[in-house]
């Protein structure tokens, strides 16, 4: 209704008709509009819409009860009010009309005031419909806002924790570093010395090629320094040394690269399919420090497909139950932490298990909760379970927890080898072509 004045079409195929309508309205302020046939209305709707349309039932060609039909089927049209006129007054005509979607089914002739007043309420009741409809579409995009900022909270929340949780390793991380690094330096103290050795006895044995002949006492010098050097040691001991090297460098190029994948953060992160098996090993590779002095890790893997997820989100959750569950641990006794893995039907199940402290049953229930935590002030957040279940749920997962104090607690991570929505366009296809077939 722009600038307030109403659009009326009246669509009628006898000409009288028509302008009966038009001057019984026209004093009323509304802009008409007319159409000779239900074709006619349809390809002027089509250009312009009007906010009430007046229709003939009985005309030649497209009836009333089709263009009625038609313009409710289509989003665009809908909403327009349709009051039928037809000088048919049996009960089936009013009902097909109704049916097809009329707001009213007036019989000819028609007095002015009633239709004025049918009119009046119509158009009374479209203009709250479009105001509530402006408001749904306002409030809607306000409700899309808010979510995607509480999205991007969520996931700046989630790279302050895993943040949080790497400055919680930073310390065992630097050990497990230190410790390659440290025989890796002293291995090569202990070549320099080797290969000084070697040359030593190889400018000897060179000395002693220059002699013309043999002489019994250069053989027996020569003899003495390979003794002294202790030659043979030397050569057995080299490969060890330089094996043990490299193998100490290729953990803590493991470490790193480990670490690497865990605080790496991606704002558009993929999905993709992934091992979980690798993940974690490759977590537990980062948590070593913070669980071996207090837990001896069990790995009972089973035959698992690869998951379609998001590996860094799926590794900060199994690095939040793990540490979890090596600071249950009770002071001063190392216990045990079995990680299983299984295939239950489409499902794959990770399973973390601790012989620690348990929690206690009226805490169980609020263990997801955020910001609830049963460690002392300063140990925890409380939003790394939170933030887990958040993860798993997002993947289309769950997670279930069975826990007895005092004897420990296993929590199960369920995840779809394959997202749900994949699956559900992989059926519809399916479908298609089997109806196809």
């Amino acid at each position: 209704m722009a600038g307030g004045k109403a659009t009326i079409l009246v669509v009628d195929d006898e000409v009288n008709n028509r302008n009966v309508m038009v001057a019984q309205l026209a004093s009323e302020g509304y802009e008409l509009l007319t159409a000779a046939s239900g074709e006619e209305a349809l390809e002027l709707i089509d250009r312009r819409l009007p906010d009430l349309i007046l229709l003939d039932v009985m005309m030649p060609g497209i009836s009333g009860f089709d263009v009625a039909e038609i313009l409710k089927s289509e989003e665009r049209t809908a909403g327009v009010p349709i009051i039928m006129l037809t000088a048919l007054g049996d009960s089936d005509s009013r009902l097909t009309a109704l049916n097809n979607g009329a707001e009213e089914f007036l019989t000819k002739p028609v007095a002015r005031a009633e239709l004025q007043a049918r009119i009046h309420n119509l158009l009374k009741l479209k203009k709250c419909q479009d105001r509530l409809a402006d408001q749904v579409v306002s409030r809607t995009n306000a409700l899309e806002s808010a979510n995607q900022q509480v999205s991007e909270l969520r996931d700046q929340l989630l790279h302050s924790e895993k943040l949080a949780a790497i400055g919680q390793l930073a310390a065992g991380v630097a050990h497990e570093i230190n410790n390659p690094v440290g025989f890796v330096n002293a291995n090569l103290g202990t070549l320099k010395g080797y290969v000084k050795d070697i040359l030593r006895m190889m400018r000897a044995y060179e000395s002693a090629c220059c002699e013309s002949a043999r002489d019994p006492q250069v053989d027996a010098r020569l003899m003495q320094l390979r003794t002294e050097l202790e030659l043979d040691y030397l050569c057995d001991d080299a490969p060890l040394l330089i094996e043990e090297s490299l193998e100490g460098l290729a953990r803590v190029c493991r470490i790193v690269q480990d670490l690497k994948c865990f605080v790496h953060v991606d704002p558009n992160e993929q999905w993709m399919l992934a091992d979980l098996h690798e993940c974690l090993d490759s977590t537990l590779n980062i948590a070593t420090n913070e669980i071996k002095y207090k837990a001896v890790i069990l790995k009972e893997y089973g035959a698992i497909p690869e998951v379609e997820c998001i590996p860094s989100q799926i590794n900060q959750v199994f690095l939040n139950i793990l540490v979890n569950a090596a600071q249950a641990m009770p002071e001063n006794a190392q216990g045990t932490i079995t990680v299983r893995t299984r295939l239950e039907g489409e499902t794959v199940c990770v399973e973390i298990a601790d012989t620690g402290c348990g929690i206690e049953p009226s805490a169980l229930p609020r263990i997801f909760d955020p910001f609830y935590t049963t460690k002392p002030v300063g140990k925890g957040t409380g939003l790394g379970l939170s933030l887990s279940y958040g993860i798993v749920q997002r993947h289309g997962g769950r997670i279930e927890v069975d826990s007895e104090s005092g004897r420990g607690t296993t929590f199960r991570i369920m995840l779809p080898a394959v997202r749900l929505d994949i699956r559900n366009e992989a059926a519809a296809e399916s479908a298609v072509e089997s109806s196809a077939a």
